[in-house]
């Protein structure tokens, strides 16, 4: 099953609170990349994460991975009935 949906920021970081997470601020620093055919420069920029109660910050839990990650399991359990 393939689905789409267009959501705003403010939209994503709603329902992300709405299923207990905690949205925060958080400072992303990715290293350059030395590669055969493509290099990639280190790239620093503001995100945000979302954490439950315990977690700490960091690049696993980058709000829209988190987002995704939750989609899937509403989708999956939305399949079961």
């Amino acid at each position: 099953m393939y689905t789409k949906a267009e959501m705003s920021q403010a939209q994503i970081i709603k329902f992300l609170q709405s299923q207990g997470y905690e949205v925060k601020g958080y400072y992303l620093n990715l290293p350059a990349q030395e590669g055969l055919l493509v290099s990639e420069p280190a790239v620093s920029r503001w995100t945000f994460t979302a954490t439950k109660e315990g977690e700490k910050q960091s690049d696993k839990n980058i709000y829209t991975d988190v987002f995704e990650r939750e989609m899937n399991h509403f989708f999956r359990e939305f399949s079961k009935t």
